[in-house]
């Protein structure tokens, strides 16, 4: 691939994944003008009509969606291959901003505390958060990194993986209270359970090998952060699956019971993910060295 025909590659993987020129521009550092030149020396090139153009939205014809299927990994790898190369190689120190989103009690437990210590090692870079308990949509935001809870998908992004969450059934001890406490997911069905609107109303227990997945029909309560199911979890309401780390205080205390004793829930992947256009920037791969670094995978899992 020679460079010209690459930087036109590239213009067009960007305008599908941004969804207009405009976005695409600024994600390349290059103005709307640039950007649309290339297309149109592509389209020339090959001789095929590869966009749809209208008010609304981009397109790609059926010779466009050929040509990005053909070129997407390509560039997808040369851009990786640049941006860990010129990280490896920056001498300069990194400055900017970095706008990093994920969950606001992700962001506040495990990514807050270590901001003191990241500003230390890189003063000239300002980390801004976004949070919310919904996934940010990259194309609508300016989003540089985001913390993914779950699996998450692997187009045109890098994902560094961060250390699993470790996840128990939990209540209120006054759940207990003139009750019996389940002995297995089974006795679930008549105990009363919280579920976030954004997980899957799945939850699987592991005992001595074996694998049970419980389906959560009818739950108690419905909520739509994690910050309602923790401060429904600390009232009695229910129980539910949560983070290990955000309750374990309570537990310490015993305001909060561990359920299922001899169930374990399995830990739910986090990741660390940046689009590789991204990359380029010193600023932002510094960012993603210190996370990393400092929240990295167990040798546990």
């Amino acid at each position: 691939m020679n460079s010209k025909f690459y930087t036109q590659a590239e213009a067009l993987v960007e305008i599908v994944r941004q969804g207009s020129m405009t976005a695409a521009a600024a994600v390349l550092r290059l103005s709307k003008s640039n950007v649309s030149q290339k297309i149109a020396e592509m389209e020339s090139n090959l001789d095929a009509v590869l966009l749809k153009r209208n008010t609304r939205a981009i397109e790609l014809t059926p010779a466009g969606h050929r040509v990005y299927d053909l070129c997407v990994k390509a560039v997808d790898a040369l851009q990786l291959a640049r941006g860990e190369v010129a990280h490896e190689l920056q001498s300069a120190v990194p400055q900017g901003v970095v706008i990093l989103s994920g969950s606001n009690l992700y962001l506040s437990e495990f990514i807050m505390p270590l901001l003191p210590s990241l500003r230390e090692s890189l003063p000239l870079v300002r980390i801004d958060l976004v949070g919310g308990d919904y996934p940010v949509d990259q194309r609508a935001e300016a989003v540089d990194l985001r913390i993914r809870v779950g699996t998450t998908d692997t187009d045109g992004v890098k994902t560094y993986p961060l250390a699993p969450l470790e996840r128990v059934f939990c209540g209120h001890r006054d759940l207990l209270l003139g009750a019996e406490a389940p002995a297995a997911p089974s006795g679930l069905s008549n105990f009363p359970l919280i579920l976030r609107s954004q997980e899957p109303p799945e939850w699987l227990f592991h005992n001595n090998g074996n694998t049970t997945k419980y389906h959560v029909t009818n739950p108690a309560m419905y909520v739509s952060s994690y910050e309602l199911c923790v401060s429904a979890i600390r009232a009695g309401l229910g129980a539910a699956v949560l983070a290990k780390a955000i309750v374990q205080k309570d537990i310490d205390d015993g305001s909060i019971v561990e359920l299922l004793h001899d169930w374990t829930v399995e830990p739910i992947p986090v990741s660390l993910v940046i689009p590789i256009s991204r990359l380029r920037r010193s600023e932002v791969m510094a960012v993603v060295q210190f996370i990393v670094s400092n929240i990295q995978v167990s040798p546990d899992y």
